[in-house]
């Protein structure tokens, strides 16, 4: 967290805020944020350019500047990253403000400092070893139910843990994951390799469309997600399965309970009417509507 429909809600919201502007410094307070960069390159680099474009990849934030530099962001855990009025560099865990040319600032808080800004400076942003590691991004119009399956059909791993993997899809975590599984009716201790045809088609429309929706609902806001604007998401309040363990499902006609398990130390959710039983593959959404 954040997830794809959170980094691009804030992506959306910088595009509107940053584009145009210059930035004419550069404060930072925590050094360790940032990867394979030193902090007195990184503030030569960025100050007197101008913001060109923000665009993202996975879970990774672009922000491209004028001369061929580019911020690449990652949020990791807790990462906030959205403009404010010029008081907001004096809030707790803030790490990084850009003072901009309309007197705003661009900040960079994250309370448990697992996110990273690094500079990508000479190349084309897509050519950095960070995301040169990255799989194909869901949204993308690469991204299709045969590539999925392409990818998937003859790994013996577990689908929920390689649909996390980010080098085989980007941008999926942990939310998305789990309440794409539950609308596709497959159970998420599936083998990749056990999935039948239309249950990989089932897949990619659910992975496809909770994530359109989630962007629509500006994300969803668990703990510490705001968007660029620095308001809570929405999509909390439509969440089917995460963090439903002991509800009824919402599925109409069943009325099964939400249940919980742990894989790679991370809590799954699911229902086991909708979403079968896992030595089976699970149930094909064709099956249960």
């Amino acid at each position: 967290m954040p997830e794809l429909p959170e980094v691009e809600t804030i992506r959306r919201d910088l595009s509107r805020s940053l584009v145009g502007r210059k930035i004419r410094s550069l404060a930072i307070t925590q050094s360790d944020v940032l990867r394979r960069t030193e902090p007195v390159r990184l503030v030569s680099a960025v100050v007197g350019r101008a913001v060109e474009a923000v665009g993202r990849r996975g879970k990774n934030l672009m922000v491209a500047l004028t001369d061929n530099a580019a911020l690449l962001i990652n949020l990791g855990m807790t990462g906030q990253l959205f403009v404010a009025d010029s008081d907001a560099h004096s809030e707790q865990h803030t790490h990084l403000v850009a003072a901009l040319s309309d007197s705003r600032v661009l900040v960079y808080r994250d309370v448990r400092r697992f996110g990273s800004i690094e500079l990508v400076a000479g190349r084309p942003v897509e050519e950095s070893e960070t995301l040169r590691k990255l799989g194909v991004d869901a949204l993308s119009d690469s991204f299709s139910a045969r590539g999925l399956a392409e990818l998937l059909s003859w790994r013996r791993a577990l689908l929920k843990g390689a649909l996390l993997n980010q080098s085989l899809v980007a941008g999926l975590g942990n939310i998305y994951v789990c309440e794409a599984l539950h609308r596709a009716g497959i159970h998420p201790a599936t083998r990749c390799d056990e999935l039948a045809p239309g249950q990989f088609r089932a897949l990619h429309a659910a992975i496809r469309e909770v994530l359109r929706e989630a962007i629509a609902a500006e994300g969803t806001t668990i703990s510490d997600y705001v968007t660029g604007n620095r308001v809570p998401g929405g999509f909390q309040e439509r969440l089917q399965v995460y963090g439903c363990e002991g509800e009824v499902c919402r599925r109409p006609g069943c009325r099964a309970t939400i249940q919980r398990i742990v894989q790679s130390n991370r809590s799954t959710f699911f229902c086991p009417r909708c979403q079968g039983d896992s030595t089976a593959g699970g149930q094909s959404r064709a099956e249960l509507e």
